[in-house]
């Protein structure tokens, strides 16, 4: 329970810290004022398995994944990259009725076997924050995405491929010095590759 109550800090310190990062030193307007949700996804699976260490909070399946999309667009949402939220913010671009985000945390190969085909279906902008140590390994059974899959889906112009760390590691339990360099090293590794 502990480490589940960590790794959900962790993810909203991430989310946070990108939001301060886009949106600082930027004059408040009225769009200021717009709440964004974003929608936090991480493994996808075909079958739900019987039990889940995790308690069935890191996972979900691509029917449910789809679901969701289809409620949310027939409810008039539009999915937005953190790019447009980004130009929003420096006046490049006007905001959209109910913009929404869709990010996916840790980079797993299901985000590319399963909800890629999805992004394209229904031409859906979503962020992919990748633990760069990760790709194209399999670790705890867990398969990653590889370098050529974020190419590819990069490349489509539906998704961005961000950060998530280089090693996984709690950052609470590290000196900001480790901190910063995991973080430097892993968006160099990122540029490098894609």
């Amino acid at each position: 329970m502990k480490i589940k109550f960590w790794v959900m800090l962790l993810i909203l310190i991430v989310i946070i810290a990108l939001a301060v990062i886009l949106l600082s030193g930027h004059p408040k307007s009225d769009e200021a004022d717009v709440k964004i949700p974003i929608l936090l996804y991480h493994d996808f699976v075909t079958v739900v398995p019987d039990s889940d260490p995790d308690n069935f909070n890191y996972i979900n399946t691509p029917q449910s994944f789809e679901e969701n999309i289809k409620v949310l667009k027939e409810n008039g949402y539009t999915f937005i990259s953190f790019q447009e939220l980004n130009d929003l913010m420096h006046g490049k671009i006007e905001l959209p009725a109910k913009p929404i985000l869709v990010t996916m945390d840790d980079g797993y190969e299901s985000n590319y076997e399963c909800i890629y085909p999805i992004l394209k279906k229904y031409d859906l902008k979503a962020s992919i924050f990748v633990v760069t140590d990760n790709i194209g390994k399999t670790v705890d059974k867990k398969k990653y995405l590889t370098w050529e899959e974020c190419l590819e889906m990069q490349n489509s112009g539906l998704v961005e491929i961000f950060s998530h760390s280089k090693r996984h590691v709690f950052y609470d339990k590290l000196p900001a010095r480790v901190i910063r360099d995991d973080v430097i090293e892993s968006y160099e590794i990122i540029e490098k590759n894609l």
